[in-house]
């Protein structure tokens, strides 16, 4: 298994980059046009909705610490070749960076844990993960 991390830098303040993520009408913009739906209690189910309106992705919230910290299982279900992978963690964790202009920016630390390395899972979302920071980003900034 092993872990990898990702971080980008969002010129906007950590309440609203909490939203992009928690927020199914943000989530459309940036995530491959997923709706996100939870409750986002511990324990509760977490789905991404593709535009099919099939998931994606489902998983289960356990960490929900607005606006620094969410954590859930990722379990994907998109294709036949990551349906039988195990499940794994994401983490995201949303610092305030203040700037020398005063502005708030946030770093936001992607933190996806229990990929088996060379897996089809992994070779799929490491470029994955980048580009969806980067959509996050662009749609924050907007």
């Amino acid at each position: 298994m092993t872990v990898r991390e990702f971080e980008i830098l969002i010129e906007a303040p950590v309440e609203r980059v909490w939203q992009s993520l928690t927020s199914p009408e943000y989530t459309r913009e940036w995530w491959f046009a997923n709706t996100v739906e939870s409750t986002w209690e511990v324990g509760a189910p977490i789905r991404y909705l593709g535009e099919d309106g099939l998931p994606d992705i489902v998983g289960e919230v356990l960490v929900h610490e607005p606006p620094r910290h969410l954590a859930t299982t990722f379990q994907p279900v998109w294709s036949k070749e990551v349906e039988h992978e195990d499940g794994t963690r994401v983490d995201w964790r949303l610092d305030r960076v203040d700037d020398v202009a005063d502005a708030e920016s946030t770093l936001v630390r992607l933190i996806h844990t229990g990929v088996v390395a060379g897996s089809v899972l992994d070779r799929e979302t490491d470029p994955g993960w980048e580009y969806l920071l980067e959509s996050l980003k662009k749609a924050v900034e907007r």
